[in-house]
C-alpha cells in the first residue's frame, strides 16, 4: 500500500513510502521475492525488546566515546562530539564495527537463517559494518541527511564483479514512517546492472574495476521512471538487497518529529559464504577483531573503513575512546572466520 510520496528538493526524483510484503527468514517465497525485486524484508529478525536493547547499546557506544554525548540531552549531539558520519548518517569507523551493539545484533539466529537461505550454506562470514543514525534534523538543519535523488548507487562494480556476488542487509531498530523516511531501493534495478557499461560508459570508465561503488547521475531520469521506494519496516525487521540493486536513503519531511530523540537507527550487516573468501583475508579479519577495525560489507576482500577519506582524521584522533570489544561466543567467532579447532583452543 502506498502511503505518501516525498519529493527531493528539486522535485525531480520522488521517493514513495510503501508497505511491502514481510517474510519469514526460511521462506522460499522470500528468496523468490529477492531474486525478482532485488530486495526483501524479513520480519522480526530481532524482537521488539532486542531492538530496544540494541539502541541502548548504541547509546552506550556513543556516550563511552568520551566526547560528552548524553542520550538525554540533544544539545550534546553536535558534530564536535558526534563521531564522523558519511552519506545517509552512516557511522563507519571508530570501533563501531566491533561495538557490543553490533555483535549483539550479529548473534541473531533469524539473521543468520536469512543469509543461510540466500546462500544455501550456514558457513558464513559477517561484515564488520557500522550503523546509520539520524539525529532530529528539525532541531538542527545540518543534521538532515542526503536527499534520495542525489546519491542513488550500487555497491558492486559492473565489470569488475559481474553477476551475483553479495547481498547486503540492515536491521531497522526504530519505527519508520512517511515523515521520517529511511532506506531507499529501486525495485527491479538489479536487472539494469549488465547494461550499465553501455548506458553509462564514460561515467563508469572513471572508476577502477576494483572499486565496488557506482553512483548514478543526480536525479537520473531512468531511475526516476523506475520509482524508488522507501519500505515500511517495523523495529527488528531486516532488509536484504542485492548489491546490484540501486539504493540509498532519504529523509522525509519530519512532520510531528520529537526533536529530543533519534529518528532512525539501523545496523548494517552482511554475511557472505566463507568459500568466497581466502586465508589471507580471514587472517586480516582476525586481526581486525583484536584491533577493533571496522570494514565495508565485503568479507571476501578486506577494506578498512577507518581509512576512508572522510573519517581518517577522526580515526587517528585521540578525542575518541574506542569501545572495548566484547568476548565473542562460538557462533560469533565462526562469523569472524575462526575454525572450530581454533575456537575450542581459545575456550
Amino acid at each position: 500500500m502506498t502511503l505518501t510520496t516525498h519529493h527531493s528538493a528539486n522535485d525531480t526524483i520522488s521517493v514513495e513510502y510503501r508497505h511491502v510484503p514481510r517474510f519469514e527468514p526460511t521462506e522460499d517465497s522470500a528468496m523468490r521475492y529477492l531474486e525478482k525485486h532485488g530486495f526483501v524484508i524479513i520480519a522480526n529478525a530481532l524482537t521488539t525488546k532486542e531492538a530496544e536493547h540494541a539502541v541502548d547499546l548504541l547509546w552506550d557506544y556513543l556516550e563511552q566515546l568520551g566526547t560528552g554525548i548524553n542520550r538525554a540531552d540533544t544539545s550534546t549531539w553536535d558534530d564536535d562530539r558526534w563521531p564522523t558520519s558519511v552519506h545517509g548518517g552512516i557511522l563507519p569507523s571508530l570501533g563501531i564495527g566491533h561495538s557490543p551493539a553490533q555483535w549483539f545484533i550479529r548473534n541473531s539466529t533469524r539473521i543468520h537463517q536469512a543469509f543461510t537461505s540466500v546462500w544455501e550454506t550456514e558457513d558464513l562470514l559477517v561484515s564488520f559494518d557500522g550503523v546509520s543514525l539520524w539525529r532530529p534534523w528539525l532541531a538542527n538543519a545540518a543534521w538532515r541527511t542526503n536527499e534520495g535523488g542525489s546519491w542513488l548507487h550500487i555497491d558492486q562494480h559492473p565489470t569488475g564483479r559481474p553477476g551475483k556476488h553479495c547481498v547486503q542487509g540492515l536491521v531497522n531498530l526504530l519505527p519508520t514512517s512517511p515523515e521520517i523516511g529511511g532506506n531507499v531501493v529501486v525495485p527491479g534495478s538489479h536487472h539494469l546492472f549488465e547494461q550499465i557499461p553501455e548506458l553509462y560508459g564514460p561515467r563508469l570508465a572513471r572508476i577502477h574495476d576494483s572499486i565496488d561503488h557506482f553512483r548514478f547521475p543526480k536525479n537520473d531520469p531512468r531511475l526516476r521512471d523506475m520509482q524508488p521506494i522507501s519500505c515500511h519496516m517495523e523495529p527488528g525487521d531486516l532488509m536484504l538487497w542485492d548489491s546490484r540493486t540501486v539504493h540509498c536513503s532519504h529523509p522525509g519531511p519530519g512532520a510531528g518529529m520529537d526533536e529530543s530523540k533519534l529518528q532512525r537507527a539501523a545496523s548494517l550487516i552482511c554475511m557472505m559464504p566463507r568459500s568466497k573468501s581466502n586465508s589471507k583475508v580471514i587472517e586480516r579479519r582476525k586481526k581486525a577483531l583484536r584491533e577493533g577495525t571496522s570494514t565495508t560489507n565485503w568479507s571476501d576482500r578486506f577494506i578498512n573503513a577507518d581509512h576512508f577519506p572522510d573519517v581518517t582524521d577522526a580515526a587517528q584522533s585521540d578525542r575518541f575512546n574506542w569501545p572495548v570489544i566484547p568476548k565473542l561466543n562460538a557462533h560469533q567467532m565462526r562469523l569472524v572466520g575462526f575454525t572450530p579447532n581454533e575456537i575450542a583452543q581459545a575456550n
